[in-house]
């Protein structure tokens, strides 16, 4: 198994990367300088948290916190939504919740597999719990939730042996973006 590194020194799991995170990534046995594209997977995992992205900058010009999903089948966006907390008065309405419902509908099926989550920022325990339901096989999420995440910040609900259904997780792509989103709409309401 290789070795990874993440961008904030806490999450990593090796004392050389969390020496070095900040100017380094390991990805396998390769040090790598910091934005520098490795492979089209992770050209893919931009392209497609961008997108994620512009959904929660929409969510945040409707008055939402601005948090964004895209949900991805066989390379092309199957669903995306940003939060609608209080356009659709439900508290269960965060963007991954939204996206998993589209996807199921348009798949008419509530396993979606072969599928990968995008979020702007790392999903709360209800959003943790639908992604072990609907078994999607993987998740890429921008920024970490200090506060409410429940995939590495607060708990780590994806990687408990005890679950029958594993996810594979890529944090950190475009955190620097994601993180600006989210400041910038409450620093705009304080």
């Amino acid at each position: 198994m290789g070795l990874v590194c993440f961008s904030t020194p806490q999450l990593s799991s090796n004392a050389f990367c969390r020496s070095t995170a900040r100017t380094l990534s390991v990805v396998g046995p390769f040090f790598v300088p910091p934005h520098v594209i490795l492979s089209r997977k992770m050209e893919a995992d931009t392209r497609f948290m961008q997108k994620a992205l512009a959904e929660a900058r929409a969510a945040a010009a409707a008055g939402e916190v601005p948090i964004g999903a895209v949900l991805i089948h066989d390379g092309e966006i199957l669903a995306r939504s940003g939060n609608r907390t209080i356009r659709d008065c439900d508290p269960t309405a965060h963007a991954e919740i939204v996206v998993l419902r589209q996807a199921a509908r348009l798949l008419a099926n509530y396993r979606l597999a072969d599928t990968t989550l995008f979020v702007t920022i790392e999903p709360c325990s209800m959003c943790a719990g639908a992604i072990i339901q609907a078994r999607v096989p993987r998740l890429v999420y921008g920024v970490d939730d200090p506060k409410g995440g429940a995939v590495r910040s607060c708990f780590e609900m994806l990687a408990h042996p005890r679950l029958n259904h594993q996810v594979e997780v890529t944090g950190g792509v475009l955190a620097a973006d994601c993180a600006a989103v989210i400041q910038s709409f409450f620093s705009e309401r304080r």
